[in-house]
Order: C-alpha cells, then structure tokens, then sequence
C-alpha cells in the first residue's frame, strides 16, 4: 500500500519541480594574483590549526561543547524536525479510538424523535474506532514534505552558518587578545626606555649639563606612556569578557589561562583559497538560501493543489449498547465507511491569489540567493586583499621598527654627549613607540584577516556532520561506554 502511494504522490504532483538554479561564478579570485595565495585545496574543515596554537584549538572545543548559540541552533534543527514529522504523518491514515458513555431522557410529551420509547432514562455505552485518509491525487501532501524537508535541511545549514562564526569569532577574539598583550608589553619596553631617559636628564641637570625643563619633559612623556597601560588593560578586560561569553563560561580563570606570553598567532606564509565555484557548496547561508528557494517552489505545488479537489476515505467502526454487558455482542456493532469529496470551486480568487502569492515569494528567494552569492564573492574579494595588505604593512612596519630602536640609541648617546638637543631624543622616542604599537597591531590584522578569509570561504565545519538530537546522542554515549567496557576487559 504504501508503494502505490508513493507512486501516486510522484507521478500527480502539480507545481513546478525544482531545479537548482546555476550561479554564474568566475573561474578564479581577483584577488589570487598574490604569490601567498594559490587555488590549490584549503584545509576547510579545522583551518585554524594553521596557526599552531594548542590554546587557539583548545578555546575553539571548549566553544564547540558550551556555546549557548550553537545549543540553540541545534534547539532549532529539533524544532524543524519534528515540522518534517508533522507534515509526512499526512500520509497516513489518521486513526481514532472513541469511547463514551452517556445517561438521557427523553420528554413524555415529545413524539418526534424516532429511535427512542418515550420516558427514560435511558444508558449508552460506546467503544469504537473513527479512521480518515486524505488521498493525495495532487500532491499537497507531498508538496508539504518537500518543503518541510528542505526547510529542515536549510536549518541545518544555519546551524553550520553559526558554528563557522563560531569559530571564526573565538579566533578573532583570541587574536584581540594577544594584540593587546603585545601593545602592553611594548608601552612596558617604551617605559623601561623612557625611565632610563628620565634618570640620565635628572643626574645631568644635577651636575648642571641641562636645565630641569628638560626633567619635566622626559617626565611628562614617561606619564603619557604609562598612562596608556589602563586604556589597554581595559580594551584587555572586555575582549576576555567577549571571549567568556563565546565559549560559554564564565571569566573565571580565564585571564590565567591566556596568560602564557605566547605571542600573536602567525598565520602561515602561503595558503590555499580554491576557486569562487567552491563557495557554493561551502558557504551555509549560500546553503540555506537554496534550501529556502527549494522550500519555496514546493509551496507553489502545495498552494496549487488547493485548487483542485480534495478526496477523502472516512470509516467508524464500534459497538453500542444501552446495556454494558452487551457492548461486546456482535450484534452490537455500528460501522459506516465511504469516499468524500470536497472542492472549493468558488472563492472569490483566494485560491488563485495564495499561488500567486507562492510564486512571489518563490521569486524573492531565488533573488536572495543570487544576492548572496555575490556578497559572498565580494566578501572573499575583500578579505584576501585585507590579508595582502596587511600582510605587507606588517612587513613594512618590522623595518621601521629595526630603525627607529637605532635612532633611539642614537639619540640617546648623542644626548648625553651634549651634541644634540633633548627635544630629538624625545621625538625619537615617542616615534619608536607608535611605529612598535603599530607593528604589534598590524601582526594581529595579519592573522585576523587569514581568519575572515576563512569565514568568507565558509570554512569550519566536516561535510555530512549534523548535530545529534537527545535520543540519537545518548544511544551513541551508551555505544561509547559499552565499547569502552569491552576495551577494559
């Protein structure tokens, strides 16, 4: 039976079939002339383990299991399952089990109802079954499925969309963090320097090479770095904050276990980035907006199958008896059973207008989705170039660096020969200070555009993973632990 059914819902369904549509994608990135960027085969799935960080991998777990958006986006795929289960049940035959009793009497004076003796009170006792079945000749029902299902499915998709930003975002903020401690450990150097400074101009002026101006201006600039220290700090304590939040803890003991002095992740010198074609089945919100598109065509067949009519099979079956202890007797029984046909012929357009409707909404999705894909491309457009870009300003800035710590020395020694004046010194120094604060600063951009590169390609999640609803996870705990007994013996 359930065979013909299904032949009967593939071979009579109304609306148009879906196809999925062909997205016009360049064949390579704009942006993948750079000689650090090839189109060989990313490493999608645990891209960050490029940086061969063991706290970066261990953060990114912690999130994976406490994350209250990702538990949320799993809520979610529960949700729309249950949807596909409610929507497939129409399928089959909806069947009841009735039973009642009931204690009447009917008026002396009225002689109209037949089927009763005048007086009373009389018994009735029921015990049956009540069966429907909607024959599905037009496909609503299947058009219904369709949807549910890939409804379901673009759930899934929105779920792995929120576990690359997951990921993605525990990087980013993890990357935040070693920045700052790199700004604050350089404002730390620069003080050591400008205390060093600042003792040289006190104990010249005391044997009278300098004037004590000259203290109060090493010692206004020692201030202004030192009072740099609680700006990042500060910037220090919320990122740790946002990073709490994202691995769904709370700070404690979180500022120790970051405090390992390992220094801004360095993202490797050449990575791959694929070709544009791979965002379509990478990317899952490109993922989900095709799923939307296809849930919203099979609606048109549902909205037109509505107008169309709609046959139904009803039967009952039960036994009833004034008396108890005669309900079970075969001469008690009561069936009926037979086709129903109902068709909503004339509705003033409504039927008409809710396909129309279908097929606008339909429209829009395909729209959505191509809209997607080009902000897809534009944001991989722009990441590889933020990844460029910063890459060599980094590189750029390493140098200044180098000659900036020579003119700082240099100055320095010329000073406290008396061959120059203390006005260079402090230039020298307070331009050291920006070009390292801007070093350590373009290091973190490095490794965080390598990570929006990744978020942009869709990377950081394993095809074919879905996540365990309650039942499926703790018979696979229970298979875990049975294996594990046996391995124990």
């Amino acid at each position: 039976m359930t065979i013909l059914v299904t032949g009967l819902l593939v071979s009579c369904k109304v609306g148009p079939d879906y196809k999925r549509p062909d997205l016009q994608m360049p064949e390579t990135w704009a942006q993948a002339e750079a000689p650090n960027e090839t189109e060989g085969t990313p490493n999608w799935d645990q891209w960050w383990h490029c940086f061969e960080d063991p706290i970066l991998n261990e953060l990114i777990a912690e999130a994976d299991a406490n994350n209250r958006s990702l538990m949320i986006a799993v809520a979610r795929i529960d949700q729309y399952r249950a949807q596909y289960g409610i929507a497939s049940s129409d399928l089959y035959p909806d069947v009841k089990a009735l039973a009642g009793y009931s204690r009447s009497r009917v008026s002396d004076t009225d002689f109209d109802q037949s089927g009763y003796s005048v007086g009373g009170p009389f018994n009735n006792w029921g015990l049956g079954l009540d069966a429907s079945w909607e024959l599905d000749l037009f496909g609503r029902i299947a058009r219904a499925i369709e949807a549910a299902t890939a409804e379901w499915e673009g759930i899934i998709e929105d779920w792995r969309g929120v576990m690359v930003s997951l990921r993605a975002d525990v990087a980013s903020s993890y990357i935040n963090i070693r920045t700052l401690q790199g700004r604050w450990e350089v404002v730390q150097a620069t003080l050591n320097s400008s205390r060093i400074l600042l003792k040289l101009t006190r104990d010249m002026e005391d044997v009278g090479t300098n004037s004590l101006l000259e203290v109060y201006q090493a010692e206004t600039q020692y201030y202004q770095f030192e009072a740099q220290l609680p700006r990042i700090e500060s910037q220090l304590a919320q990122e740790i904050g946002n990073l709490a939040v994202l691995l769904g803890r709370t700070q404690q003991g979180l500022a120790e276990q970051l405090d390992g002095g390992r220094g801004i992740p360095i993202p490797p010198g050449e990575i791959a980035i694929g070709i544009p074609a791979d965002l379509i089945r990478r990317r899952p919100d490109l993922r989900a907006a095709e799923r939307t598109l296809a849930a919203a065509t099979a609606r048109i067949g549902q909205a037109e199958a509505a107008l169309y009519p709609s046959i139904r099979l009803t039967g009952s079956f039960a036994f009833t008896a004034s008396n108890f202890n005669d309900i079970w007797n075969w001469s008690s029984r009561t069936y009926s059973a037979g086709p129903g046909v109902s068709w909503d012929f004339f509705n003033g357009g409504r039927l008409k207008a809710a396909v129309e409707e279908a097929e606008a909404i339909t429209q829009q999705a395909l729209l959505d989705y191509e809209q997607k894909a080009l902000v897809a491309l534009a944001e991989v457009e722009t990441a590889l170039a933020g990844f460029v870009l910063s890459a060599r300003e980094r590189d750029i800035l390493k140098m200044g660096t180098v000659a900036g710590r020579k003119a700082v020395e240099l100055a320095t020694m010329q000073y406290s020969a008396g061959t120059l004046d203390f006005l260079t010194v402090l230039t020298a120094q307070q331009a050291l200070l920006t070009l390292e604060d801007e070093r350590v600063q373009a290091s973190g951009l490095a490794a965080e555009t390598l990570v929006e590169v990744y978020r942009a390609l869709g990377g950081g999640w394993t095809p074919g993973e879905v996540p365990l609803n309650e039942e499926d996870a703790e018979a696979a705990e229970a298979d875990a632990l049975a294996a594990h007994g046996k391995e124990s013996e």
